[in-house]
């Protein structure tokens, strides 16, 4: 696995923010233009140049298509997660070159909610300006650029192919991985390289969920707090990659964790029985996302006592939060697993957020530890979920991940520490 997130790049840099509870939130104050809706803080990545990560050998010409000069940071950030999880998955030799031709038989799925923003409003910009238009702007801003970027640079002959699903769009590439996987049909990929990617912090994506009442007016994730007033922006990236456990295992790969059950449905509107159901919100009764929650652990096999941990979307929105802890509740009763909230760190990069909050739990899997919250005062009292403000030591095995977005997607993953 790989990220590019506003607390390190890389899972070593992750990782050591997470233990010492440091965030990543800071001043993004400069980047709105609007008086009426100011951006004050957000989670984004700094000190980040992409030259120091890549390859571009003169006999890789493949290459000089997806340079970072030509590219959006959405796809800067998606490359360089993907090059470090490749990394780690032992898929890569000198200059980033496949390390087998087996592995050219990969393919790329990445979840990204807004699609190159940034560019395309500079670009927009530029074009009502009476300058030139520039030939590499559809690549920019097209919603697939990541996924075909990654599949370019490490020419990979698998199909690359984008999802979304607001939200939980990085999440739902990963079970789309799965499934991919699970078919195992001739000539289908033996490695996924699944997450997702964002880069939308502009002022007017900003206004646009300002208006929403979704965006938090300081900027900041308060997740499950009673002060929780809407989501921080942020942005980043986050790769996992994916095989069948037989294959992983014939090539002698050291897995890090292993998915065991997932679900994905869609929160309809009752009623009766969901009437907290809108175009921006979940169903805050929490039945339908404990319906998701059931279906995921069961299909792993996994008891309720064998979860120990949840990972929460945590939005930091009013309705989200309730949703959650409801369905945790009606789930679990008065045994409820520990629960991390990692946007209290990362802040909300939308298409990528699920993917970097699973990077986040499986860290702490093989870390032996549940990261804090820094963002938390006081836990809403009607919410009563577990929750700690600083980092503590926990050996736990098998968590549960839930994604929710916009228009009522929801998925739910549950995935465990390997063990050979």
């Amino acid at each position: 696995m790989g990220g590019v997130s506003p607390i390190g790049v890389g899972n070593a840099a992750m990782n050591e923010s997470l233990r010492q509870c440091n965030h990543g939130y800071k001043n993004i104050s400069t980047l709105a233009r609007s008086e009426k809706y100011p951006l004050i803080s957000g989670a984004s990545i700094t000190d980040f140049n992409p030259d120091d990560y890549l390859s571009f050998p003169s006999d890789a010409k493949y290459r000089g298509a997806v340079r970072p000069k030509r590219l959006d940071r959405m796809s800067q950030y998606a490359l360089i997660a993907a090059k470090l999880a490749a990394e780690q998955a032992g898929l890569l030799g000198d200059e980033d070159r496949l390390g087998s031709p087996d592995f050219a038989q990969s393919a790329v799925i990445m979840g990204i909610a807004l699609n190159g923003v940034e560019s395309y409003d500079r670009l927009q910009q530029d074009y009502l300006d009476g300058k030139k238009v520039s030939p590499f702007a559809v690549p920019l801003y097209m919603t697939s650029a990541s996924a075909s970027v990654i599949s370019t640079y490490f020419n990979f002959q698998g199909t690359p192919f984008t999802v979304n699903t607001a939200c939980a769009s990085s999440l739902t590439s990963i079970i789309r991985a799965c499934d991919l996987l699970q078919l195992n049909r001739p000539g289908g990929p033996k490695f996924v390289l699944a997450g997702g990617t964002e880069a939308a912090l502009t002022g007017f994506v900003s206004a646009s969920f300002l208006a929403a009442h979704a965006l938090s007016p300081e900027g900041i994730s308060r997740p499950f707090d009673i002060n929780r007033n809407g989501f921080g922006p942020a942005e980043g990236a986050g790769v996992l990659v994916l095989e069948r456990k037989s294959d992983a295992l014939k090539r002698g790969a050291t897995p890090l964790a292993e998915i065991i059950g997932f679900d994905e449905r869609h929160d309809h509107f009752d009623p009766d029985s969901a009437p907290g159901v809108n175009f921006t919100s979940p169903d805050t009764s929490g039945g339908q996302l404990a319906l998701s929650l059931r279906a995921a652990l069961e299909q792993g096999q996994c008891p309720l006592s064998s979860v120990d941990v949840y990972n929460a979307h945590g939005t930091g929105t009013k309705f989200n939060d309730l949703t959650e802890a409801r369905a945790l509740q009606q789930v679990f009763g008065d045994k409820l697993p520990a629960v991390m909230a990692l946007k209290g760190f990362l802040g909300h990069s939308g298409g990528a957020s699920s993917v970097l909050e699973i990077i986040g739990g499986i860290l702490s899997m093989c870390g032996d530890y549940l990261p804090g919250n820094p963002q938390l005062e006081q836990v809403d009292p009607e919410i009563d979920i577990p929750l700690e403000k600083e980092t503590k030591a926990l050996a736990h095995s098998t968590q549960l991940k839930t994604a929710m977005g916009f228009g009522g997607a929801r998925a739910v993953l549950a995935y465990k520490k390997y063990a050979a």
